[in-house]
C-alpha cells in the first residue's frame, strides 16, 4: 500500500510522456490530455474513496471491538466486586 503513490505517478508520468511524444496535431494531442488526465483523476478519485470507505470500516469495527472488550471487563470487575 505504501508503494501505490509512486506507481500512480509512474503511470501518470509515463501516459504524459507517451502522449506527447505520440505524432498528432497539437489540438488532438491536448485534447486526448485532457480526456486522459480526466480518466485518470476519476480513477484516482474511485481509489481513494474506496480506501476511505475501508479505513472507516476497519475503524467501526475497531471501535465495535474495544467498546465489546470494555464492557466484557466492566462485568468482570462488577462481578469480583460482589464477592
Amino acid at each position: 500500500m505504501k508503494a501505490l503513490p509512486g506507481i500512480l505517478v509512474g503511470l501518470a508520468v509515463g501516459a504524459v510522456v507517451g502522449i506527447l511524444l505520440a505524432p498528432e496535431s497539437g489540438n488532438k494531442t491536448r485534447k486526448r490530455i485532457s480526456s486522459e488526465s480526466d480518466s485518470f483523476f476519476k480513477d484516482l478519485q474511485d481509489q481513494l474513496q474506496s480506501g476511505l470507505e475501508n479505513i472507516k470500516s476497519q475503524y467501526n469495527d475497531y471501535i465495535d471491538s474495544a467498546s465489546g472488550k470494555t464492557q466484557e471487563l466492566v462485568s468482570q470487575a462488577k462481578k469480583r466486586a460482589k464477592q
